[in-house]
């Protein structure tokens, strides 16, 4: 019985020794690799330079020019429409804008009512300058004596009759601009008025 004492004390006492130097162990790896993990302020050298940044001149290519160009886009925007079209109005883009900033119209309306009523300036009555369907009713032709007379009539009909009367979308203007019309008409420009957005 001693001895199982003594042999149980000695196994105990190494299983404790044994406890401790885990714990110790642990503590001590964990330390070192903390240490090794964290971020220690080096010395750094530098070496001076003896450049200057953004000093160096801009590169030149004679042959490569780049402009910032600042302006109204919509003139261009009712030209290239025509344009596509190959329409005879190409180039009166600056002529409609003007109008419809001096009337206080949408830009848009003078380029798509064209296009519905007169396949912008390609199917209208000769010498009328008018592809807007504008005072042509049965053997009615209503004509200008430019396309410039007929952009600021229409335009300014647009207002005054329309617009003001609170008649001010293609659906709106419809059933007075063009009374046979079963929805065809608005259809057709706001399909136009999309185009040139």
């Amino acid at each position: 019985m001693k001895r199982l004492v003594i042999f149980s004390g000695f196994v105990l006492g190494n299983f404790a020794i044994l406890v401790i130097s885990l714990v110790v162990l642990t503590i001590y790896t964990s330390k070192q690799s903390s240490a090794q993990n964290s971020v220690v302020p080096q010395d750094i050298k530098t070496t001076q330079q003896s450049y200057a940044a953004f000093n160096s001149p801009a590169p030149t290519d004679p042959g490569a020019t780049a402009y910032l160009v600042s302006g109204d886009a919509r003139p261009k925007l009712i030209d290239a429409f025509f344009a596509r079209y190959n329409s005879p109005m190409t180039g009166l883009g600056q002529d409609i804008v003007t109008a419809a900033d001096k009337y206080q119209i949408p830009y848009g309306y003078l380029p798509a009512i064209a296009q519905c009523e007169g396949n912008v300036g390609k199917s209208m009555p000769a010498n009328s300058f008018n592809p807007y369907g504008y005072g042509i009713y049965g053997g009615q032709i209503t004509r200008f004596s430019s396309w410039q007379e007929g952009i600021n009539a229409v335009s300014q009909t647009l207002r005054t009759d329309y617009f003001d009367l609170g008649l001010d979308t293609p659906e709106k203007i419809m059933p007075k601009y063009t009374p046979p019309s079963q929805g065809s008409w608005a259809f057709c420009v706001d399909k136009f008025l999309n185009e040139l957005k």
